[in-house]
């Protein structure tokens, strides 16, 4: 699927730079004709197993190998029906999917958008939330200074502004998104 994708989802641009990939499918499928609800038909390939079987354990061993099988998949999947409708890998939960409406082209599911556009704007908020409080704090931290108190900074801060806890206060000047103000005596 990665491969695909990478060939911008040219089937046969991806087959022509893998032929390996291009045999393994021709001597281990058989097309069935398979008829549809609608009054039309499909040719569906289905793997041979015991072919690949037989084959396999003259080459490897006891049991066919996990790339010849993927490839196998991959050529059947392409010749389902709704093939088209296959997407992903999804933008949070990274699975591919089955699109269920056309406009699908990111998550999987609602859940898994909600999920991630809530993630978002929750870090939105919180952010703003605490640029405001530093610019709060700031602001009354300048009132500090020029105030005559013999409450210290934060103190002073956190009861103008009861939000802002001396912690909070403490971390921001830790981290450098504030300075420790002085008292210009």
């Amino acid at each position: 699927m990665e491969r695909l994708k990478e060939c911008g989802g040219n089937l046969k641009k991806m087959m022509d730079g893998d032929p390996q990939l291009a045999e393994a499918v021709a001597e281990v499928c058989v097309t069935r004709w398979m008829p549809s609800t609608n009054g039309t038909a499909y040719l569906v390939l289905q793997p041979v197993l015991k072919h690949i079987l037989k084959r396999e354990r003259a080459e490897q061993g006891p049991a066919m190998r996990p790339e010849r099988y993927a490839a196998l998949l991959f050529h059947v999947g392409t010749l389902n029906p709704e093939w088209d409708k296959l997407a992903g890998p999804c933008a949070r939960c990274g699975q591919y999917y089955l699109k269920k409406r056309a406009s699908q082209k990111v998550y999987c599911s609602r859940g898994c958008g909600n999920a991630a556009t809530a993630v978002a704007r929750t870090r939105a908020r919180l952010d703003q939330e605490h640029a405001d409080k530093l610019r709060r704090a700031q602001a009354a931290m300048q009132k500090w200074a020029s105030t005559r108190t013999k409450d210290d900074w934060k103190v002073f801060v956190s009861k103008r502004e009861p939000d802002i806890t001396p912690k909070f206060l403490t971390r921001a000047v830790t981290k450098g998104e504030l300075k420790a103000p002085t008292k210009g005596r």
